[in-house]
């Protein structure tokens, strides 16, 4: 009698487990019960997980929190890597001895001097200034009278202002910072320490030159007697070793996160993400020394966390980003997923779409996410062929971007390597084509077609970008001023094509 009791609660058990993991559990002496999970193979003995699996799962934990951790950390990680990435590259290509005291804009412009940067675009010019307040204290940023937009972003690429043509001094203030009150422009409150602030130069010729570097940035401190404003060229010399912003994918990407957890204050958003830290060995106001376990499950953890932002980023789907897929089989998507970069929203901060764009590019601003026609820009990507594959370098392509994009002002393919998402290097040091290439053969009802591949289509050179064997790839579309039928998406877009 006690046997069968023991029995029936042991099946009992087992078809409980059952109804959880979607599989028949397999029954065994001993009231030992196996059921396949998701996770892998589950043992029960009864109603009870056996020691072992106890061991597994609390593995799993770890391993599934690290990864999402990945995710969670995507667009601050795009930052954390530009910071000593940007100062690196101007001391190794100009000799510069740059503390974190410096404030300096660099200026990025062309094939070389946008290579550092996620998805840059070759088009046109950056001017880039990137400060710790941590280090600096209070900083002034005083704009000039003129077409000069951009954007101030935290830490976390969340804009907290939009430089928008309005001439006036800003004061960028951080966390726990004393503030002027009585400041004679837009005092603008970070909640992180570092911020990264930018803009471009609308215009053409000398009126844009000057402009471009008529923009004062200068310490609080130093306001009553401010010093010039340094402009640096950045101009790599061939040979030149060159850091990117693209996210690590050995320790040193743990090891950046915990410079910012000890660096900048916790947001009240993030506490379960700081407990799931903890447990990893990051911790504000503690040393980061993982033992050789933690050392192993934060490897796994980041290599399947940036598979996983890989999918969230170039394989989006309509149940995760229900308006981010361009048409029904264009096989191009949104590349900003239909993000607010706002990212906290009334009844939640968005998630996904930090992640996806995180993965592949660096700054937001609410110019990039206009839906006002003829304002702003708008990013398609394309990261697999007609069939399905992944563009191989190795391959041939043909894009055909329809007659009269709708670009108020212009549009622009760019080429990029998907193991970094920079811009493609190639012998030709060329990387994009636009409707302002000059030269650009267009078909006779207004259309382009655009050629991918490790050698130039016969007599169509001027519309091709070189690729590389072993090396997969992605392209941009953008739209500088998108219109109504961007929105709509009633302008017909196709999928790459692979050629022979």
């Amino acid at each position: 009698m006690r046997k069968s009791l023991l029995r029936n609660t042991t099946i009992a058990g087992a078809f409980a487990l059952m109804s959880l993991a979607g599989t028949q559990p397999v029954l065994a002496q001993d009231g030992m019960s196996t059921a396949m999970t998701y996770a892998g193979e589950l043992q029960f003995q009864g109603q009870s997980i056996t020691k072992d699996t106890a061991a597994f799962l609390h593995r799993r934990i770890l391993e599934q929190r690290a990864t999402q951790l990945v995710t969670w950390a995507m667009p601050m990680m795009n930052f954390e890597q530009l910071y000593p990435a940007l100062h690196a590259n101007l001391k190794t290509s100009q000799g510069m001895d740059i503390s974190d005291e410096d404030i300096f804009f660099g200026l990025y412009d062309g094939y070389d001097g946008v290579y550092p940067f996620m998805t840059g675009n070759v088009t046109t010019p950056y001017t880039i200034g990137f400060s710790d307040l941590s280090q600096t204290g209070p900083i002034v940023v005083d704009l000039p009278p003129g077409a000069i937009f951009g954007v101030v972003d935290n830490a976390w690429m969340q804009p907290i202002h939009e430089i928008d043509g309005t001439p006036g001094k800003l004061l960028l203030v951080g966390p726990g910072q004393d503030a002027q009150v009585d400041f004679d422009g837009t005092i603008i409150q970070s909640d992180t320490f570092r911020v990264f602030y930018f803009y471009r130069a609308l215009g053409t010729g000398d009126e844009a030159k000057a402009l471009r570097t008529s923009v004062k940035a200068y310490k609080l401190s130093e306001a009553d007697n401010p010093p010039e404003t340094k402009f640096v060229k950045y101009a790599p010399k061939p040979g030149d070793e060159i850091a990117l912003n693209t996210q690590p994918r050995d320790m040193r990407f743990w090891e950046l996160v915990n410079t910012y957890v000890q660096r900048e204050p916790m947001a009240e958003r993030d506490r379960f993400f700081y407990a799931w830290l903890k447990d990893l060995g990051i911790q504000k106001g503690k040393p980061f020394n993982p033992t050789d376990a933690q050392k192993e499950i934060l490897q796994a953890g980041l290599d399947v966390g940036m598979a996983m932002s890989q999918a969230i980023s170039f394989n989006k789907t309509r149940e995760m980003f229900p308006t981010s897929l361009y048409g029904d089989n264009s096989g191009f998507e949104d590349a900003m997923a239909a993000m607010d970069p706002k990212i906290d929203l009334p009844t939640y901060s968005m998630f996904n779409e930090r992640a996806s764009y995180g993965f592949e590019a660096t700054t937001t601003s609410a110019g990039m996410v206009s839906r006002t026609p003829g304002v702003g820009s708008a990013y398609l990507g394309g990261y697999y062929d007609a069939d399905g594959n992944a563009l191989m370098g190795g391959e041939n392509y043909m894009l055909t971007v329809g007659p009269n994009p709708p670009a108020a002002n212009f549009w622009s393919v760019t080429v990029y390597d998907i193991e970094n998402r920079v811009i493609i290097r190639n012998e030709q040091k060329r990387s994009d084509r636009s409707s302002r290439s000059e030269g650009l053969i267009t078909n006779d009802d207004g259309s382009v077609d655009l050629y991918f591949g490790p050698q130039a289509p016969d007599g169509k050179e001027i519309n091709w970008v070189q690729t590389n064997e072993g090396q997969s790839f992605f392209v941009y579309l953008r739209l500088y001023g998108p219109e109504q039928e961007y929105f709509d998406q009633t302008f017909p877009m196709t999928p790459i094509k692979k050629v022979e």
